[in-house]
C-alpha cells in the first residue's frame, strides 16, 4: 500500500489531471479517481457504461490491482494513464 502519482486524462476532455492513487486500488478505483474530474464537468455522464483504463497502447482490466498493472506494464510514477467509456 503507497501513494503513486499518476497524469490521468479521461477521453474526449483537454484538462489532464494529477491524480494521488494507491498500488492497491484496482483499475476501477483508478479510473473513478481520474473521471469525477471531468464527468459531469466538462464531459457528459453516462450512468451504468463503466470505464476502462489504457496504461500506452495497452487497455488493462479492471479487476488488476495497480500493483499489478505496474508490474505488467512498468507503469513509473507520473505516467499518463487514459480512462474513457467502455463501449
Amino acid at each position: 500500500m503507497a501513494l503513486f502519482p499518476i497524469y490521468g486524462l479521461f477521453k474526449g476532455d483537454f484538462v489532464p489531471h494529477l491524480v494521488a492513487v494507491d498500488t492497491d486500488d484496482a483499475v476501477g478505483q483508478v479510473a473513478e479517481k481520474v473521471a469525477v474530474h471531468s464527468v459531469g464537468r466538462r464531459l457528459p455522464a453516462r450512468p451504468g457504461v463503466p470505464y476502462r483504463v489504457s496504461v500506452g497502447e495497452r487497455t488493462v482490466p479492471n479487476d488488476a490491482t495497480l500493483g499489478e498493472v505496474i508490474a505488467q506494464t512498468g507503469l513509473k510514477p507520473l505516467q499518463w494513464v487514459v480512462v474513457d467509456y467502455a463501449t
